[in-house]
């Protein structure tokens, strides 16, 4: 098959249909929908872990839309709860900046809308959300400040009458805490995974107990001991239905670990292959995925490798580092791919397959180049140039135009007598 039509079957899985989006109210209400499908709209004062508190009209009586009564089929990412605010402004712009993989463009517009908001949701989502962005982009300091907001902010208070409730995203918060502590080698990780266990065990929510194993798991990943960090891994259980985005995170962060740290290509793509099955059509977490999947399986499954590879090209997603990596390795499996070939002097002699060996090459030149061209700091950078380099000259390259000879100087006219 010629590659351009590869190149364009590749390019389909960009037609992805729209994520289903639903808008707050008009009218200056948020909205909420129950699993029925049924919307509710009103004024949200505070998320806890038993619901949102709402009113009908800003000086009505206080309702509570149950957390038992969100709809199972997420709308975003945080459930079914819609605010006023969220289709423009800072979080629409750090959402955006995040899919496109500029993490830290992104956590900046997140910590603008922390900052400078004054509801409840501005300042918890915009904290998390900027987070998240910042363990993304392998600053686990500054994410650990991030999540630190929303979990000494926001715990609740059991001692009160009536007590007040932690809010919705607290645990995952705690959890994001230990997560970056461990990832930034900080002592306090250990602290962290501690008060979730004891948490767990006091409650009985096996959730957060989960969680302080996962933190474990973390530390000794950190650590580099790949015996303790298999034992918390499978000690750590979260489902994808009950808790995707936190079974999401754990499991990349255990597959990554497995094929960075420990470089146990085969236990880490069967991980990432267990991710996509569990994972419902979201591309921004499939490219996420599809990276690292490729680069387990360079050594074992070259093609499966070019063809995830070749999915971070071809969609919006992932941050520039990511695409350099993927492009370096993409480039140098079709070019590898294309040498096979050209070494059987009889396969040579078939038209078609010289064509398919020079398009293919032509290929390769182009991710390489793409790859030589990334972000400064990224060693895939040098890499990549030395590879272009071994290519040799391009034969599709345009050749300079030889300038005319200049014509020979005229003769000075002889002096006047």
């Amino acid at each position: 098959m010629p590659l351009r039509f590869f190149f364009a079957a590749l390019a389909v899985l960009t037609a992805f249909a729209p994520l289903q989006s639903v808008h707050a109210a008009d009218d200056g209400k948020d909205l909420m929908i129950r699993k029925t499908g049924q919307k509710i709209v009103g004024f949200i004062e505070s998320e806890t872990t038993a619901g949102c508190n709402y009113r009908l009209l800003k000086s009505g009586a206080l309702s509570v839309f149950k957390a038992s009564e969100y709809k199972s089929a997420n709308t975003n990412e945080y459930g079914s709860v819609n605010y006023l605010g969220m289709d423009s402004g800072p979080w629409a712009k750090g959402q955006s900046e995040r899919d496109a993989g500029n993490y830290e463009a992104a956590a900046e517009f997140f910590n603008q809308l922390a900052t400078n908001g004054t509801r409840e949701w501005e300042k918890v989502y915009g904290s998390f959300a900027e987070g998240e962005c910042w363990e993304l982009a392998h600053k686990y300091a500054d994410a650990a400040k991030a999540f630190d907001i929303v979990v000494k902010g926001f715990a609740g208070d059991t001692t009160k009458k009536p007590p007040i409730l932690a809010h919705r995203l607290w645990l995952d918060a705690k959890y994001h805490l230990g997560m970056s502590y461990a990832l930034a080698k900080n002592p306090a990780a250990l602290q962290v995974a501690d008060e979730l266990e004891k948490l767990g065990k006091d409650e009985s929510l096996g959730a957060a107990e989960a969680r302080g194993r996962a933190i474990r798991a973390a530390k000794f990943a950190a650590d580099g001991d790949v015996t303790k960090f298999t034992e918390f891994m499978k000690k750590t259980t979260v489902r994808s239905f009950d808790e995707p985005d936190v079974w999401f995170h754990f499991k990349l962060f255990s597959a990554d670990s497995l094929r960075k740290i420990f470089k146990k290509d085969k236990e880490a793509t069967a991980v990432y292959r267990e991710m996509l099955n569990g994972l419902a059509d979201d591309p921004a977490r499939q490219a996420q995925i599809s990276l690292g999947l490729g680069l387990a399986l360079l050594e074992s499954d070259k093609d499966s490798a070019l063809v995830e590879l070749l999915k971070l090209d071809v969609l919006p997603y992932g941050s520039p580092d990511q695409k350099c990596e993927a492009r370096y390795n993409a480039g140098r499996l079709l070019w590898e791919k294309a040498q096979v070939i050209k070494a059987n002097s009889d396969a040579m002699k078939d038209e078609r397959k010289a064509a398919f060996v020079k398009e293919t090459e032509r290929a390769a030149r182009f991710m390489v180049t793409a790859a030589a061209d990334g972000p400064t700091t990224n060693p895939n950078i040098e890499l990549a140039t030395a590879l272009l380099k071994s290519f040799g000259p391009d034969p599709d390259a345009v050749k300079p135009k030889t300038a005319p000879a200049a014509a020979p100087a005229a003769k000075p006219a002889p002096p006047a007598k």
